[in-house]
């Protein structure tokens, strides 16, 4: 998809101020200095965290437009359709965003084996305990082998 196929077809609201953001009906996503807002993708029937990732307009974009999750890597610097390669897409079931719209959470049924490069559902497969805040535990198993999926990198 070309960066004008979407731009022509979903626009977002303006912020002329705070109180208009708080209140619109509109989406209006604030994007940081550079360029990205942050969205947390959650299982939409569980609510299980299943991962973290950037979007920039145009990944957003072509959220809204495909029904799927895309969203930018930064570090490979560009677009990236969750799940092209593997197979695991995210459809979207609903958008949310918070009020002053600088993040969003993204509803999906997670499709295939699971979310995360390591090979398993969810990227939050650790747990921090308060108070012993430098062990870990591991909660989530592999459901996948990542050298198949991904070859070997």
């Amino acid at each position: 998809m070309s960066n004008q196929d979407s731009s022509q077809t979903i626009s977002f609201g303006s912020r002329e101020s705070q109180a208009s953001v708080d209140e619109t009906d509109q989406f209006c996503p604030k994007f940081g200095a550079d360029g990205l807002i942050p969205a947390i993708a959650l299982d939409g029937e569980t609510r299980e965290p299943l991962m973290l990732a950037w979007m920039n307009e145009e990944s957003l974009r072509q959220t809204l437009l495909l029904g799927e999750a895309v969203y930018y890597s930064r570090s490979r610097q560009e677009i990236w359709h969750k799940g092209a390669t593997s197979g695991h897409t995210q459809r979207i079931l609903e958008i949310r965003t918070d009020c002053d719209q600088d993040a969003i959470i993204l509803l999906v049924d997670q499709q295939g084996a699971g979310a995360c490069h390591t090979g398993r559902r969810s990227c939050f497969y650790r747990i921090v305990k308060p108070g012993d805040p430098a062990a870990l535990r591991f909660v989530g198993e592999r459901t996948f082998d990542p050298d198949q999926v991904y070859g070997d990198k």
